[in-house]
């Protein structure tokens, strides 16, 4: 029986994988044909349950998983996700998040999502304080960011939370992945090469400065672009990709100066006019400049997600509300899962006194932010490998 049991999970487990839903949740029920006390079958269950938006059925499945192991960690993750979703039951949520939190202590969307059930739950400290060991866990956390960036809103106004929402967008990775696109630098699946090794040609040296730059070695790909430079000081390619590396090593001025450079060569740079416009809003009282360029930018690359989010925040920080809210929405029906543009549409709707579609909107981004990082599939390995 055991047996025909583990072969059963392992199809649902193999289906799920692979986002075949319908017939994953037929093995799971075969599954627990065989074995109703497998809480590793439950909260799989609850899982395909949660992606199919039965919320009911998810939460059954995943708190029966929880009784029969307390330390069930991934049902946990669906429990909590399946209340937040369903609304209205913030008082469970917070319990289970909690739970979370003490079962994966380390885990850091646990303590956020536990900021958030708090905050809807109108704990606006206990939330604070929630966001903020998240980001003791991980400084690099851009959502528990920008939750302490909507709680400043609802405190003390826009103009305190914008550096919040700046500071969330800096760490949110979304945004390198718009450089890297513009750009042309995609990851396919290679290391970068070892710059000693480079080819002494242009196209070489600046195909391999852009890998080291996707994997963050910033001084190794800032020396292969100055062997570029050295050769053709007008390169306007080469100096918007300069001008993105100032940039991640915060000199703005530098790498404004890069990126007025390459767009006086080439006004079609896209790099350039990205770094120009990070540059701008970098700089406060430099919106209407931000706001300028990256009007630009979405007319260059209109179905890109991100230009439109970005000329959002510089509108915002105009306190043009209105028109930051359909750049906001443009970006979202761009890309739905957009956690950065639903946070900005939610801080709109703040100040537009819409409590309600603001929650809406938190929740959204809070559940494709978790969704996209696959901690359920992190935690039910982790939660398996344990058991045998």
């Amino acid at each position: 029986m055991a047996a025909e049991r583990s072969q059963q999970l392992a199809l649902a487990e193999g289906l799920a994988r692979q986002g075949h839903m319908q017939p994953a949740v037929e093995a799971c029920y075969a599954a627990l044909r065989i074995d109703e006390n497998d809480p590793l079958i439950h909260c799989l269950l609850a899982d395909l349950m949660l992606a199919g938006d039965f919320y009911d059925e998810a939460i059954r499945a995943a708190s029966r998983a929880i009784e029969l192991d307390p330390d069930c960690a991934p049902a946990y993750l669906a429990l909590g996700l399946a209340y937040d979703r369903r609304g209205g039951m913030w008082d469970q949520s917070i319990l289970v998040w909690h739970e979370l939190a003490e079962v994966a202590p380390d885990l850091v969307t646990a303590h956020v999502q536990l900021g958030e059930a708090f905050s809807a739950a109108a704990f606006d400290d206990e939330a604070i304080d929630a966001w903020r060991r998240a980001l003791e866990l991980n400084p690099a956390e851009a959502r528990a960011m920008y939750n302490l960036a909507v709680a400043a809103l609802k405190k003390e106004g826009m103009a305190t939370a914008l550096p919040g929402f700046r500071k969330a967008g800096e760490l949110d990775p979304s945004q390198d992945d718009l450089f890297f696109a513009l750009a042309n630098i995609y990851d396919d699946g290679n290391p970068a090469p070892d710059p000693d090794d480079v080819p002494a040609e242009r196209q070489a040296r600046l195909d391999a400065a852009g890998a080291l730059a996707f994997e963050e070695d910033f001084f190794a790909a800032a020396d292969l672009i100055r062997l570029v430079l050295d050769e053709n000081p007008d390169d306007a390619e080469a100096l918007g990709l300069v001008a993105y590396l100032y940039l991640k090593q915060e000199a703005i001025n530098e790498g404004m100066a890069c990126a007025l450079r390459a767009l006086t060569i080439s006004a079609k740079t896209p790099t350039a006019v990205y770094a120009l416009g990070v540059s701008f809003s970098k700089r406060p009282g430099l919106s209407r400049n931000a706001a300028r360029v990256f009007a630009a930018l979405t007319k260059a690359v209109p179905n890109q997600p991100m230009p439109h989010v970005l000329f959002a925040e510089s509108l915002l920080g105009m306190q043009k509300y209105g028109q930051a809210a359909q750049s906001y929405r443009r970006a979202i029906s761009l890309d739905p899962t957009c956690v950065r543009a639903r946070f900005g549409l939610a801080a709109v709707l703040l100040t537009e006194g819409r409590y309600a579609d603001a929650s809406w909107e938190i929740r959204r981004a809070a559940y494709h932010d978790t969704r996209r990082q696959g901690l359920f599939w992190q935690l039910f390995d982790a939660y398996a490998a344990g058991r045998s």
